[in-house]
């Protein structure tokens, strides 16, 4: 993985906890909140990987001993490569190695040969494979050219150099869990959050334990029974929202309820100023003038004009 790869990884993990405007307090406690998520993402991924069966494609003996040594998510990753491999060919280049190493040329063959890649493969006698795609040094996941030159070997297991121990199921074994303490003021935690976080921590590893079989399960579950029925009586503690009552203190004199300020609204602002009913309803209104006698009254047109009307009664 590249400079360039890493710090944009790193920006999108703390995009959702850190902006432009926050500040150095919430900065640190929103860093904190994304480690306490990351280590539980990272516990429920090696759940997934230890107690989750993993899907194959084909039965080749390559993926299945994949399946056993990758993580879940990383073993994906191998099955695109193993599947893509199979468009390749592998060609011997003759003269272009030493007596310590070979040459071999890996083109795509579902391509014309206009338009084909050529990738050289370099294989050496101690065993090292090294590829011109350069994905093993960036990723550490073997490359579909070394897969498909392999398969050409009839290998039936992934070389170990080709491994990278952080990718494996026992990868945390071996490195270690991810360090994460919740944080602490002298022997008690210091907010209710951070000790529900530890709680939910704990109880996470018990819980991939106790589902291993039923009777351990059972046995936990009536632990869990007994001992909430023991923390409830034993220590009694104040609900939230109580002491949240009792620490707010009313004024004497309440406070006149005014009117909240009004915000500009969608659409195109009106013209002049508001008026009231009392205004629009006034006599200074302006009736709809007759288009018979041009008089301008209301109620008054052209359909109930006493002129027109008086002129239709002479004619007949």
């Amino acid at each position: 993985m590249t400079t360039t790869s890493r710090s944009e990884s790193m920006n999108l993990f703390f995009d959702e906890y850190v902006k432009a405007s926050t500040g150095l307090k919430e900065f640190i406690e929103n860093s904190q909140k994304a480690l306490d998520s990351q280590y539980l993402r990272e516990v429920q991924a090696d759940f997934d990987t230890e107690y989750k069966e993993m899907r194959l494609f084909s039965n080749s003996s390559m993926e299945i001993h994949a399946s056993k040594i990758y993580t879940k998510e990383m073993f994906k990753r191998f099955q695109k490569e193993f599947q893509k491999s199979q468009s390749f060919v592998v060609k011997s280049m003759k003269g272009c190695g030493d007596y310590l190493s070979k040459m071999y040329l890996v083109e795509k063959s579902t391509l014309p040969e206009i338009n084909r890649r050529n990738f050289f493969l370099k294989v050496s006698i101690d065993g090292s494979y090294s590829c011109t795609c350069k994905k093993f040094e960036h990723s550490g996941m073997i490359c579909r050219h070394m897969i498909r030159y392999l398969n050409k070997k009839q290998k039936t297991m992934i070389p170990p150099d080709l491994v990278t121990m952080r990718w494996t199921i026992n990868g945390n074994k071996v490195a270690g869990p991810l360090p994460c303490t919740p944080r602490m003021l002298g022997n008690v935690v210091e907010s209710q959050t951070a000790r529900y976080s530890g709680l939910c921590k704990a109880f996470q590893g018990l819980s991939v334990i106790g589902s291993c079989s039923v009777p351990r399960y059972n046995y936990l579950m009536s632990v869990i029974k007994r001992e909430n029925e023991y923390v409830i009586k034993s220590f009694p503690g104040e609900e939230r929202e109580k002491k949240i009552n009792e620490d707010y203190e009313s004024d004497e004199e309440d406070d006149p309820l005014l009117d909240p300020p009004r915000s500009q609204t969608k659409g195109r602002p009106k013209a002049g100023r508001f008026k009231r009913g009392i205004e629009t309803s006034s006599s200074n209104k302006q009736f709809r003038k007759c288009s018979f006698c041009g008089a301008r009254e209301e109620g008054h047109d052209r359909r109930n004009c006493p002129s027109r009307l008086l002129g239709k009664k002479g004619k007949n």
